[in-house]
């Protein structure tokens, strides 16, 4: 739809129409008379004058009012249209004429002469402060007289349509234009700010990029109807040739990017993104050109530039129909939206385009197709991105449940890894400090009361407190409370470094606060049972540790250069089995590289999120 509001006049071409309260009456047409002028743009009546010679009956016309280089005048006596009935009004609905002229004569005399007028000279010229060019002219006060109208729109086409209303007709008329107008920008309005809402809430580009369509298509449906230059810009009317392309070719942009993201073409399609892309970066500078050469060249650069669209434009929208109808072939979702979107554009595009060639029948769909292929193209994105958000309501309460199910499966492995825990705490407890407390008391039994056996009975005692601590801190973690995961991790690798031959080097990447009190634990755990894997089986003499922490990504990463394990043994580790549990509970990645030759090396990651949102 955009491309055509890039250019309208893609195959239109240019209409005369003579109304009477909203009807045709052909039966004028026989008596309109017709000519052209050499003459520079008309800026008051002096410049242009009224030529006396080269008149031609309309009704011989052959030819069409496309890209003239010249101004064109028409002329129509009153007492043809007084035959359909008296006349109050007479309007030239058409905003966008850049010079126009207005006279009654009678007898090649100017009876009444208006003050020139146009879209290219101020809004104060207006001869009702209206955005079409509307005259109060009754009609039984001109019989016999005729309306000479000059109208020049160099290089581009040129659309006259001619009403003549009775009061009542006119003032119906633009009440009910009014009121479709104003329900229709109300409308795009209130989406706009409830997509602004959506972006403001949910931080999704998606909303972003229709909310900058809307908002260059309300600017262009202003600035087409002629309300952005009656109350924004009215003494600077050279904004008038730019405001109008600039807002529909713009919005081009948003327009793709939206559909990209809606049809999640980098992940799925990625060629297609790139093409879109491509298409994207060689648009945007020739849109630049275009307009900077338009504001500062001659109306003949600026026709050129529509001419150039022609071509454009339509290979544009074919190739954008070839990619929505190519993903709907491949299956992705929401193609229908697309498809849907530039087909029912294309068939509105023609539908304007028939009626400005006169093959199709005038009435208030055609006239009005090009609004009609905005609002489509607004319908088409609004249920598109309403059926998106159910789904992915209905996504994410399914995806509540599954988080559920997964919590109560890690609460049901934790349970199990906590009673494994109690279990060899209960058998440290008993083959150790049982033991020693055991043989303590044996050494006590036999022991002389002297000097010497205080010394050793304090030496056992003070052995066996630090065995208990050692303990202490290796299931109940409190330095990981009080200081947090990092110094919990390298204490423990204090203490292997100071009591074993092993050379460990640890390395954390990343923030060291934003773990979670969970994963701290869950963290804790699994670098203990790497290190007590370490240390019992690997006979290793260097290791490397390293946890990495980055866009909620937790990830952990052990090598040593110890004899490693065959691939028959790697489901023997009680300990890694529950570690890859938990982790396949948490939807993470485990993985163990190791051979009886090539040592030994794990890695872990896991989203915290996964497991916490809920």
């Amino acid at each position: 739809m955009i491309l055509f509001l890039l250019g309208q006049s893609v195959i239109s071409s240019a209409q005369l129409k003579i109304k009477y309260n909203g009807l045709d009456i052909e039966e004028v047409n026989g008596s309109i008379q017709y000519c052209f002028s050499e003459s520079n743009q008309p800026t008051d009546n002096q410049i242009l004058q009224i030529p006396s010679t080269g008149w031609h009956n309309w009704m011989d016309k052959k030819f069409k009012l496309d890209r003239l280089s010249q101004t064109f005048l028409i002329k129509v006596p009153i007492n043809e249209i007084l035959k359909k009935g008296s006349f109050q009004y007479v309007s030239i609905n058409n905003p966008h004429i850049n010079y126009l002229n207005f006279w009654i004569i009678k007898d090649s005399k100017i009876i009444k002469a208006f003050t020139a007028t146009g879209d290219n000279l101020v809004f104060s010229t207006r001869p009702l402060p209206l955005t079409n060019y509307d005259y109060a002219i009754n009609g039984e006060d001109y019989q016999d007289c005729s309306l000479i109208i000059s109208a020049d729109k160099r290089f581009t086409n040129l659309s006259l349509p001619v009403y003549f209303y009775t009061k009542e007709s006119y003032v119906s008329t633009n009440q009910n234009t009014n009121f479709i107008l104003g329900i229709a920008i109300g409308i795009t309005m209130l989406l706009l700010l409830l997509n602004l809402l959506l972006f403001a809430l949910l931080k999704q580009q998606i909303y972003l990029w229709y909310s900058i369509f809307l908002l260059f298509t309300i600017v262009y449906l202003f600035a087409d109807m002629g309300f952005l230059f009656k109350e924004i810009y009215p003494n600077s009317p050279q904004i008038n040739d730019l405001i109008r392309p600039f807002s529909s070719a713009f919005s081009l942009i948003p327009l793709i990017l939206f559909f990209n993201l809606l049809l999640q073409l980098k992940s799925k399609i990625p060629f297609l993104h790139k093409l879109n892309k491509f298409i994207l970066l060689g648009y945007f500078p020739l849109f630049t050109i275009a307009i900077i050469s338009s504001a500062f060249g001659s109306y003949a650069v600026q026709g050129n530039w529509l001419v150039f669209n022609k071509i454009i434009a339509p290979l544009l929208l074919v190739t954008l129909l070839a990619e929505a109808i190519y993903c709907y072939i491949k299956d992705i979702q929401y193609a229908i939206f697309a498809v849907s979107s530039y087909v029912g554009t294309s068939v509105l595009i023609i539908i304007y385009s028939l009626h400005q060639n006169e093959l199709f029948p005038d009435n208030f769909f055609s006239a009005r197709s090009n609004y009609w292929a905005i609002l489509w193209e607004l319908l088409i994105m609004s249920v598109a991105l309403t059926w998106r958000y159910k789904y992915y309501k209905q996504e994410s309460e399914q995806l509540a449940l599954k988080n559920l199910d997964q919590q109560k499966k890690l609460f049901t492995e934790t349970v199990a890894f906590q009673e494994k825990e109690m279990q060899r705490i209960s058998s440290l407890l008993h083959d150790t400090v049982g033991a020693n407390l055991g043989l303590l008391r044996l050494e006590t039994d036999h022991m002389e009361l002297s000097e010497n056996g205080r010394k050793q009975l304090a030496n056992q005692i003070t052995k066996l407190g630090n065995d208990v601590r050692l303990m202490s801190h290796n299931f109940s973690p409190i330095i990981l409370s009080d200081k947090g995961l990092y110094p919990a991790i390298e204490e423990i690798i204090h203490r292997i470094k100071s009591s074993t031959d092993v050379d460990i080097q640890f390395e954390w990447i990343g923030e060291k606060q934003q773990i979670s009190p969970q994963n701290e634990i869950v963290v804790y755990r699994i670098v203990q049972e790497i290190l007590q894997n370490l240390l019992k089986h690997s006979k290793a003499k260097n290791a490397f540790l390293q946890i990495m922490f980055e866009q909620n990504l937790i990830s952990i990463y052990a090598e040593d250069d110890g004899v490693g394990f065959s691939n028959s043994e790697k489901g023997k580790g009680v300990g890694l089995k529950s570690i890859e549990k938990m982790i396949y509970l948490l939807n993470g990645q485990f993985n163990i590289k190791t051979s009886q030759q090539d040592g030994f090396s794990v890695s872990i990651e896991f989203n915290q999120y996964h497991h916490e949102n809920n």
